[in-house]
């Protein structure tokens, strides 16, 4: 699984004019979880395993999401 390299630029740049917008001058970690899915949610692909495992996008996400919070 993973997600299109070119995705992880326009991420930071949504996370920083989010931040930007809110008056901030720099991204907090809160930023790049709300807009994580958003932004990688179809652009990511699972493995063959992993969607027989049972895993879904959605899931995935939200497992790293507990990791990083």
């Amino acid at each position: 699984m993973g997600a299109e390299p070119a995705r992880q630029p326009g991420l930071m740049l949504v996370v920083r004019a989010r931040a930007l917008l809110d008056g901030r001058l720099s991204p907090s970690i809160d930023d790049v979880m709300d807009m994580a899915e958003p932004i990688l949610k179809h652009r990511m692909a699972l493995t063959f395993a992993a969607r027989a495992d049972g895993e879904s996008i959605e899931g995935v996400l939200a497992k790293l999401k507990t990791r990083i919070g």
